[in-house]
């Protein structure tokens, strides 16, 4: 998503959503208590935080996904999540995938970076799922490809002028 400049009218615009969120993700991942894997993720439904959650490991070796329990909080306090967005530092499991299915989420952007290798087959898994259940997972990458970062065109009468005009709400 390209940064633009803010509609009239609108003070709270974000002008990169999906950077703001995912800051806001890996800020919650420092929490982890996953001593090699951390990782932290929100849930977005109409710019507001509407759930969180870090990745765990148990004394027990049992491990949370950092997704699993960001629904899960949603859960708990009774959150609809029907048309969230979930931005997330570690890639999903396939378990995560299906219970964001179940709750109504059809989109992941995931920090891109290299997956650790002892996961790489349940990463495998959950891309299949998710194209069965029309999931987009999205990569957001760290780096911003200098080519895109500004418009050579100018604004003309098609370029969205107000809140209401723009697409990507």
């Amino acid at each position: 998503m390209r940064d633009m400049p803010a509609p009239k009218g609108d003070p709270c615009y974000i002008k990169n959503k999906d950077r703001y969120f995912m800051s806001i993700a890996a800020a919650i991942a420092r929490g982890s208590s996953h001593p090699l894997v951390p990782g932290g993720c929100v849930l977005i439904r109409d710019r507001e935080v509407i759930g969180d959650g870090r990745s765990v490991l148990a004394e027990s070796k049992v491990e949370i996904d950092c997704i699993t329990y960001a629904i899960a909080t949603c859960a708990k306090r009774g959150t609809p999540t029907t048309g969230a967005v979930i931005y997330s530092t570690r890639y999903p499991f396939s378990a995560s995938v299906f219970q964001a299915y179940l709750m109504g989420i059809r989109r992941f952007v995931v920090a891109a970076h290299e997956w650790e290798p002892y996961y790489k087959d349940e990463f495998r898994r959950a891309a299949r799922l998710a194209r069965e259940l029309s999931i987009a997972i999205e990569p957001l990458f760290d780096d911003v490809d200098q080519r895109f970062t500004e418009n050579p065109h100018e604004l003309d009468e098609f370029d969205p002028q107000t809140k209401e005009e723009s697409i990507n709400d």
